[in-house]
């Protein structure tokens, strides 16, 4: 008996929906960059315009300069100070606390802009220090010493402890996770206040963001994080994800809070229906996107479960900030004083603050209120074996002048989604693969001036661009359904290009379908026709089992093999959807087809003309098609 397969692996079942990337796509036109050490968290910075990424390592500052042909990398030591090192060694070698041994190094944890200067701040072996640059040059004294700082407020000392800093007005927020969290103004001309040791209890910190209002002393500072939740069950969320506030202005105020927050409040934040059981608690990233002119700025949240799935919320920062001003006062049954606790008021007002207010936001400074999100519900939740790490969002005009959000979301697999967030639904536009190694995306930077995309993991950089219209070039077809708002097919070139950004621009036919759920109409003018794989013969015995595979070209799209008008079902995986012959499905001979329709569109992959013959050859053969069609035949004869 001869046995003939035709396989592609690994076959596993696969629902192709919109919750999952529509394209896998790897980068032609990335620069990708390998570091010298992998072992320490490498935190990123990018000015906007600039050509140049700043990532902090172990004893350096790597200053990476990005060109069309390559990177060019210029390294800047900052060594823990020598006795500094050598009393934590000695430690180390005694046994006590810090065992391990890279917290007896200088681990970069901080790179912020200020005024004309770039502070740059690392743990110090356990006495965190700060450092000056000035167009990528350590800053010194008139006596020609390089000028340092205390970072004891900015850095924690070990590297298990989290931080998250941002520059606003030349002056450092910044906040320390650990058992001993805290939101402070930490440097600058402003007086440095803090948070009371106990308004936050072994928080994590996860980012912050500037909420700016038509008054300047109204503008508000958002931290977002998570509390442990030390009575959770065996069947509770082990973290609760938590946004802190202040006010920009705050002084603090004497006699109760002196160099303490008079106007911090904090509240619980959840993703996902107050009535449904699937709820997310753990915040992974925020990203505050403010829209342009006088639109809403919108909060977008990565979360993920104890179960492993992640999901992307959006909030209403104006929503949001209306809560933290008029909700009630969790644990509070009696009157509020006057002015309200927390209210943002004049640089110039806060020592008039009466007792009773700073008194009661002493003691009460979390909020009776949980923020769901938009619609009460995600965007999407993700449905496959990947977490997300982080988040960033552009927005974008299409061809229309109709402006978009896209979000780039890393994943925990070193991958980047690209998601368009349209009027009618959320749709993963393509799963980018940058990077050789599968590790965890540390942070993702976005330059809407320059066009590109800055990421890294532990072991690699890259820089993207944010407009890849050559991934979809092969047709008008290709193009529109890809459903990427920065590229439309130019019906007077015939090739998928760049949308033009202005805001009303003019010279060219650009094609596209965002919205739309049916797309039939869109290219009939281009008149574009697809080019189909030729026709592939095979010729088997009548007991011969065979697999034919179909690639993929959408995982959105909708596959079928048709013979004479006969459907027969198939095995998908992330890169075929196969047709099995066996006992439920009988061997036939004739021209097998694979189609694949997606929104009204559809489109003929491949085809397979079988022949059965009647040869008598008692052999087995094992015929295995990887991508691309490439065959490969083991043979063994049975005497």
């Amino acid at each position: 008996m001869r046995v003939l397969f035709l396989l592609l692996f690994p076959l596993f079942c696969l629902v192709c929906s919109q919750k999952i990337p529509r394209l896998k796509l790897t980068p032609k036109d990335a620069l990708l960059r390998p570091f010298p050490e992998r072992d320490s968290p490498k935190p990123m910075f990018h000015e906007a315009g600039s050509n140049q990424v700043l990532i902090g390592g172990r004893g350096v500052l790597l200053v990476l300069t990005f060109t069309r042909s390559g990177i060019t990398q210029k390294e800047i030591p900052l060594k823990a100070d020598e006795k500094v090192e050598k009393d934590c060694r000695k430690k180390l070698t005694a046994g006590e606390e810090n065992r391990d041994a890279k917290n007896c190094d200088n681990i970069i944890r901080v790179i912020e802009k200020l005024d004309y200067r770039t502070m740059v701040c690392g743990t110090n072996a356990g006495s965190p220090k700060c450092w000056f640059l000035v167009n990528s040059t350590l800053q010194q004294d008139k006596e020609g010493h390089i000028v340092t700082l205390s970072a004891e407020n900015i850095v924690p000392p070990l590297l298990s402890q989290n931080t998250v800093a941002v520059a606003i007005e030349d002056n450092l927020y910044s906040a320390l996770s650990g058992n001993k969290s805290s939101i402070q103004r930490s440097y600058g001309n402003k007086k440095g206040i803090k948070t009371e040791d106990s308004w936050l209890a072994k928080a994590e910190f996860v980012g912050a963001a500037l909420l700016p209002e038509d008054n300047p002393s109204k503008d508000e500072i958002f931290f977002f994080y998570n509390a442990v939740n030390e009575s959770a069950g065996l069947d509770e969320e082990p973290y609760k994800a938590h946004l802190g506030r202040v006010c920009k202005v705050d002084q603090g105020a004497r006699p109760i809070l002196t160099d303490s927050w008079t106007t911090f409040l904090k509240a619980r934040m959840v993703c996902g229906h107050p009535n449904e059981p699937m709820r997310f608690h753990h915040l992974r990233d925020a990203f505050v996107f403010r829209k342009d002119g006088k639109d809403d700025a919108i909060l977008y949240g990565v979360f993920s479960s104890t179960w492993g799935s992640s999901a992307v919320c959006s909030y209403s920062m104006k929503r949001i900030s209306s809560l933290f001003k008029t909700s009630n006062f969790k644990g509070v049954t009696g009157s509020i004083p006057t002015p309200r606790p927390g209210t943002c008021v004049s640089p110039d007002s806060y020592h008039l603050l009466p007792r009773q207010t700073l008194t009661f936001i002493k003691e009460h400074p979390e909020l009776d209120v949980v923020i769901y999100p938009d619609e009460e519900r995600p965007l999407y939740v993700l449905q496959n074996n990947d977490t997300y790490t982080h988040v960033v969002v552009d927005r974008v005009r299409d061809a229309s002048n109709v402006s978009y959000d896209v979000l780039y979301l890393g994943t925990a697999k070193g991958k980047i989604h690209k998601v368009l967030r349209s009027r009618d639904q959320t749709v993963i536009v393509a799963e980018i693969s940058p990077f050789k190694e599968q590790e965890p995306i540390s942070s993702i930077i976005l330059d809407a001036s320059t066009g590109h995309l800055y990421a890294d993991t532990k072991s690699e950089v890259t820089r993207l661009p944010l407009t890849d219209c050559n991934q979809y070039s092969e047709n008008c077809w290709k193009c529109v359904l890809a459903r990427d708002p920065y590229c439309g097919w130019d019906m007077d070139r015939r090739r998928c290009s760049a949308v033009s950004q202005e805001e009303n621009p003019t010279g060219s036919r650009l094609l596209q379908s965002l919205d739309s759920t049916n797309t039939t109409y869109v290219c009939e003018a281009a008149e574009a026709k697809l080019a189909q794989e030729s026709l592939k013969k095979v010729s088997v015995d009548p007991t011969s089992y065979i697999y034919l595979p179909c690639p993929l070209r959408s995982h959105h799209a909708i596959y079928t093999w048709v013979k004479d008008d006969k459907t027969y079902p198939c095995s998908m995986d992330e890169q075929s959807c196969t047709l099995r012959f066996g006992e439920s499905t009988p061997m036939d001979q004739g021209v097998f087809k694979c189609t694949a329709k997606e929104e009204g569109y559809q489109e003929e992959i491949t085809a397979f003309k079988v022949t059965l013959n009647s040869g008598k050859v008692s052999e087995v053969s094992l015929v295995v098609v990887a991508t691309g069609i490439v065959f490969l035949t083991i043979t063994v004869l049975l005497l």
